[in-house]
């Protein structure tokens, strides 16, 4: 057995979504610009993104996310996925968040505030710790609202979902249609091909129910942030207080802001992983199951 390759990861989940965020491996990246060391992560790494993301050692619902020193933020944060994932989520900054802080990574802010530096800008995050201030109970971000342009609805002005609303060939969203549903959001995601993400949702008495299905079809184990973001933009947010996931998870609206919603998500660290790779492993790369 010979190593040739080392990584250590924590994972974690927000919202039933996983986030794998990498601590110590052979990625070296010294770019002060951070479109250019993001370029450099998905040009250069292809082969070790792949292994931290695919099974055996992932799954097709892992998101990677690198965190490196900002000289404008707390920290800086890399995403790397799988082709039909979307390059950003909200979620992956409460991850990020999480881990940084309940492993002592940070230094503790006065007054709770953290900044984060991606590719899609800086953003501010309040976080709420325990009394022993080892825990994060949750972290609060404010999102900007969505817009519509045709039959698509817009978020951050890049990433396209498509919203339907529930057909009555399914009694309801729940796991037991999940068959059923499934093979309809496989149908649907061909169908809309230039959209991130297609969004099927009920309305029930006091929130909204939804699956949101990837470019692949894959289902999210999370309501979503985007998807939220989407069900307001379309039902409005008097309708859409509460996002329901199928699986059991929800995302609610706080309250309302000038400048968009405030939620607030609590992430769960999972796993502490040291992982390897043996120069003979054929499946040094693994493979994805959808």
């Amino acid at each position: 057995m010979n190593f040739h390759k080392s990584f250590q990861t924590i994972d974690t989940q927000v919202v039933g979504e996983a986030f794998r965020i990498v601590v110590q491996s052979p990625i070296m990246l010294a770019h002060e610009n951070i479109t250019e060391a993001a370029s450099a992560l998905n040009t250069q790494f292809e082969n070790t993104k792949q292994l931290l993301l695919n099974e055996p050692r992932g799954h097709r619902g892992m998101n990677g996310c690198l965190v490196l020193p900002s000289a404008i933020a707390t920290c800086r944060l890399l995403f790397f996925q799988h082709v039909a994932s979307t390059d950003f989520k909200y979620e992956a900054l409460v991850a990020t968040m999480t881990v940084l802080i309940e492993q002592g990574t940070i230094e503790l802010s006065e007054n709770n505030s953290y900044s984060i530096e991606t590719v899609k800008g800086v953003y501010e995050a309040s976080v709420k710790l325990s009394e022993e201030k080892d825990t994060v109970l949750s972290v609060h971000l404010t999102i900007r609202p969505a817009h519509i342009e045709g039959e698509q609805v817009i978020i951050d002005n890049e990433r396209r979902y498509i919203v339907v609303e529930k057909p009555q060939q399914f009694k309801a969203l729940a796991l037991e249609e999940l068959a059923e549903i499934s093979t309809w959001g496989l149908l649907e995601s061909e169908k809309y091909s230039t959209a991130d993400g297609v969004i099927l949702y009920e309305q029930l008495d006091s929130s909204v129910r939804s699956v949101t299905f990837e470019r692949d079809g894959y289902i999210l184990r999370s309501p979503g942030v985007d998807s939220t973001l989407a069900l307001i933009a379309v039902l409005g947010d008097e309708t859409v207080k509460k996002n329901d996931s199928i699986f059991g998870s929800s995302i609610e609206i706080i309250q309302k802001h000038e400048i968009g919603y405030e939620i607030a998500l609590t992430g769960y660290i999972t796993g502490i992983h040291q992982f390897v790779v043996d120069r003979e492993d054929p499946l040094q790369q693994g493979f994805v199951i959808v």
